[in-house]
């Protein structure tokens, strides 16, 4: 397929497009066909002529007007308007001759000639059809004079008048509106065309207004300078010149036409009202208190261009200082009836108290869930509205005092000030400062009058109503939830004072002055010695109800003791941590509610009263093992054990519990609470620890006699009626064949004990049998004391029951029931009788039946005493297997052990007695005589 070729003529562009040059500089519209032009005077034949044509002098040339312009196009082709002879003889016959010439003309002539030639052959052939056409116009015209172009029709043009008066007729009803709307059009259009130039100021009023609407208050502010200054200084440049000099013309006295200054004063006065309106809408932002201090500054600043009848800054500082005290005012009020209507004014009980008390202490042991916990517990929905409460007001100070101190320390420094005449009234700016000051000092005295602080702010004011006080809370503090325990107040009052502290540290960082520094800073130091108070009041409270929380679980980790332990020691780490945080909680920081980095320290006074707290509450708390051990329980609850079940319905059972506690916080828990403190608040009290352990003992001591003297009593009982039966006769009584009944009956009984001692703690095994040895020693010597005389058989007899008691509760036997043991043997051997040299000589033999007799009671009963045989190691066992590792009987091994064990002791028994004969054979028969003289 070729390609497409398009030639472009310029004549054909320029008519169709009515312009007059291809390269126009402004909007056209040119009629080549009505004007004289270069396009309208070339024929369509013409202009579209792009190829060669043939020489009208046919002299052989060629007339190629392809790369020639349209100006030497319309002078050379013959079918244009515009041909000129010279111009073509100059473009296409440049160089032909006088004779070239001449013979262009013939030929030129010849084709003339030829072309007259056949329009007369043309006529002379249709000459017929011409005659007949004129005959037939003719007759038409004749037929038409006499009818459609007659005179009475006025040449048939009635009709067609009539018409078009009707059609005028409804043009002008339908058109003539349209008409006249053009017109109109047309006069704005011209109108507009004329005050193009200064449509700037006469949409000044309608710019200005989307501005302040689009709160693009500079620009507002620039375009009414700008609008200000062409007013005033140029006013001329505003009308085209061809209208200021018509004006002008008219009146040469003025510069300005009164119809021109009517104008600009219809323009300016909307101006002036929509920045009217935008002065009003600055000044209600100024007593915006969401607003930023960037934007107040901006906002003042654009006052003051303005100018306003009223300075700009005390608008704001005057708006804001009265929203600050109203919020104060209204914000105190909403959340001190929402806090007292939480207020429970129904009696709490000491259970359910200390059951709240009991839930958060233990829930101390999941760190990640014990603040949720405490921070529920009971009373909290009071405590939460007591810190919405100081939190709405703090945050009412923190973003509004700040703020406005800033824009007026700036003002204080002269900034948004303008020069005024010296005759006006202007208000000072150290206004500013006591403005400040009545927030702050509006904050210290809700603070202060909300909590019953000391603060001398509030001296004077009237007292708040007091709701319903806790009776057992310890403290007179209204706004105390009743019920609430202390650990939930800890950690409310750790909140509510941090916050105190926060608000304290960002209004002095304002440095305001230094009377609203120390008045904040009073006030923190008060609050933090009343929230101290509470909390202290609050511990000492929970630390005489928490022996209801001794639920007599056994610890797991630390034998012989209760988990209560457990829980006294969180009660009053938790607390004297809260007390601690209370105390160190500044002004000059954050808050004391995160972790701390380095030791801070606590002021003397606070120190004072939380180790006071801390030691009351200690006493409180050992006060309440008293009631724990002796109390009667009328319900019956046991607890399991490695060696059974225990009953605590037992009086016994719970004594030997709480001595094995105390005895685990003499040793373990007090110390280690004693140094906590000591390390935290940097103080020493070596004199109260001395008290509380004197006291431990002491309750220890109480509470042990108590429970070992019914328990020696009894064994004592007896022993006494043993020793002391009527019916035994001392001095004439055989030699014993075996023990009395009542030793048995003694060491059964010392057995059950043994037994019950065992099952509650192991450690308290030794102290309770060793101090049963002893007094049951103690009785023995005393009840001997009371035998004057003893007979030989009466001598062995008391020896084998001593020595019997003696061998077998040898494991409880201390250095001073052996000099007990020593007193009675001696005793006996001083009221000894000494008979006859045949009876004397019968001494070994009597010895020897004693000896077996005593060997015989021990196999007999090793099984019903082995209680009270000492435990062996493991590495004593390990070395008795070792030995052991050959022998095929253990049972005989250990009968042979038994035996072993008895003849020796009996061995012992005769070597004894022996020896105290011998002493008494000594003695001589003076010493014997005067026994005998004694008897009665």
């Amino acid at each position: 397929m070729g390609r497409f070729k398009v030639q472009v003529d310029e004549a054909t562009l320029l008519k169709a497009y009515r312009i007059e040059t291809l390269e126009p500089q402004e909007w056209q519209d040119v009629d080549h066909e009505t004007i004289d032009s270069l396009a309208g005077g070339m024929t369509s034949s013409a202009s579209s002529t792009n190829d060669a044509a043939a020489d009208p002098l046919g002299l052989g040339a060629i007339v190629d007007v392809t790369d020639m312009s349209m100006e030497q196009k319309a002078a050379v082709l013959i079918s244009s308007k515009s041909f000129d002879p010279k111009a073509f003889l100059s473009v296409i016959h440049p160089d032909a001759t006088y004779e070239d010439l001449a013979m262009g003309i013939r030929n030129l002539r010849h084709s003339l000639d030829s072309r007259s030639e056949a329009i007369r052959i043309l006529v002379e052939e249709n000459f017929d059809r011409f005659v007949s056409v004129k005959f037939s116009a003719d007759a038409l015209y004749g037929e038409m004079r006499e009818g459609l172009l007659a005179d009475s029709t006025d040449f048939a043009s009635n009709a067609l008048k009539s018409q078009l008066k009707l059609a005028t007729a409804k043009a002008d009803q339908v058109f003539l509106p349209v008409l006249e709307n053009a017109s109109k059009a047309d006069k704005l259009r011209s109108t507009l065309a004329v005050f193009e130039r200064s449509k700037f100021f006469f949409n000044l009023p309608g710019s200005l207004r989307e501005a302040v609407e689009a709160r693009r208050y500079e620009a507002a502010m620039r375009d009414y300078k700008k609008g200000k200054f062409l007013l005033e200084s140029k006013p001329g440049q505003l009308l085209p010149n061809s209208l200021a000099t018509a004006q002008s013309s008219q009146s040469s006295s003025s510069s300005v036409s009164e119809s021109q200054k009517r104008i600009f004063d219809k323009v300016w006065t909307a101006v002036e009202k929509v920045m009217s309106e935008m002065r009003e809408t600055l000044l209600g932002q100024l007593k915006e208190p969401s607003r930023s201090v960037e934007e107040q500054e901006k906002t003042i600043e654009i006052l003051l261009e303005l100018d306003p009848s009223e300075e700009p800054i005390w608008t704001f500082l005057d708006g804001q200082h009265k929203h600050a005290l109203d919020s104060l005012r209204t914000t105190n009020e909403k959340y001190t009836q929402q806090m007292r209507s939480k207020h429970n004014s129904t009696a709490i009980d000491q259970a359910a108290v200390a059951n709240d008390l009991e839930t958060c202490i233990i829930s101390l042991n999941e760190e990640r869930t014990s603040e949720q916990v405490i921070a529920k517990a009971y009373g909290w929905e009071v405590w939460q509205s007591i810190w919405d409460l100081l939190k709405a007001i703090s945050e009412v100070v923190v973003s509004s005092l700040p703020g406005f101190w800033k824009i007026a320390r700036a003002h204080m420094n002269g900034k948004f000030q303008k020069a005024a005449p010296p005759t006006t009234n202007r208000r000072s700016p150290n206004q500013c400062r006591t403005m400040a000051l009545d927030i702050a000092k509006q904050y210290i005295a809700m603070v202060s009058e909300f909590f019953n602080v000391s603060d001398p702010a509030v001296k004077s004011s009237p007292k708040p109503t007091t709701p319903n006080i806790d009776p057992i809370a310890g403290t007179t503090a209204a706004f105390v939830p009743l019920g609430t325990n202390s650990l939930t107040s800890a950690y409310f009052l750790q909140k509510i004072l941090s916050e105190i502290a926060e608000v304290v540290h960002d209004v002095s960082a304002v440095d305001i002055s230094s009377e609203a520094n120390q008045g904040l800073s009073n006030l923190l130091v008060s609050a933090r010695w009343k929230f101290e108070d509470v909390l202290c009041g609050l511990w000492q409270r929970d630390a005489q109800l928490l022996n209801r929380l001794e639920t007599w679980e056994l610890n797991k980790e630390v034998a012989n003791t209760t988990i209560y332990l457990t829980r006294i020691h969180k009660f009053q780490k938790h607390n004297t941590t809260g007390a601690y945080k209370i105390a160190t909680i500044s002004g000059t920081g954050s808050g004391g509610g995160g972790g701390r980095s380095q030791q801070k320290m606590v002021p003397p006074e606070f120190t004072g009263k939380i180790t006071k707290a801390f030691l009351d509450c200690l006493y409180a708390i050992l006060d309440g093992f008293v009631p724990l051990a002796t109390e009667e329980r009328s319900e019956s609850l046991t607890i399991p054990t490695n060696t059974g079940v225990l009953d605590l319905k037992d009086t016994d059972v719970r004594v030997l519990l709480v001595i094995s506690n105390l005895a685990h916080l003499k040793k373990i828990v007090v110390p280690n609470m004693m140094s906590q403190l000591e390390a935290a608040f940097a103080t020493n009290i070596g004199q109260d620890r001395n008290t509380v352990i004197r006291v431990l003992t002491e309750l220890d001591k109480t509470l042990f006699g108590d429970y070992i003297k019914p328990k020696s009593d009894d064994v004592t009982g007896i022993l006494r009626a043993g020793i002391l039966d009527p019916a035994m006769d001392w001095l004439e009584t055989p030699r014993p064949a075996e023990v009395r009944q009542y030793v048995f009956t003694m060491l059964l009984r010392m057995v059950d004990y043994h037994s019950k001692v065992g099952a509650v703690s192991k450690a308290l095994l030794e102290r309770t049998m060793t101090t049963l040895v002893a007094d049951l020693t103690l009785e023995a010597l005393k009840c001997f004391k009371q035998i004057r005389r003893f007979g030989m058989g009466g001598m062995l007899r008391a020896t084998l029951e001593i020595e019997f008691i003696h061998q077998t509760l040898q494991q409880y036997v201390t250095p001073a029931t052996t000099t007990t043991f020593t007193d009675i043997y001696t005793t006996i051997s001083d009221c000894y009788e000494r008979r006859p040299d045949a009876a004397q000589q019968n001494l070994q033999a009597q010895l020897d039946g004693v000896k077996q007799t005593l060997s015989d009671a021990r196999k007999a009963t090793a099984i019903n005493f082995v209680c009270f045989r000492r435990e062996r190691s493991k590495s004593e066992s390990a070395g008795k297997d070792k030995e052991r590792s050959g022998t095929p009987k253990p049972e005989r091994v250990r009968e042979r052990t038994k035996d072993r064990s008895a003849t020796s002791e009996a061995s012992g028994l005769s070597d004894r007695v022996r020896e105290r004969t011998r002493t008494r054979d000594t003695d001589g028969d003076s010493a014997v005589s005067d026994r005998e003289r004694r008897r009665p």
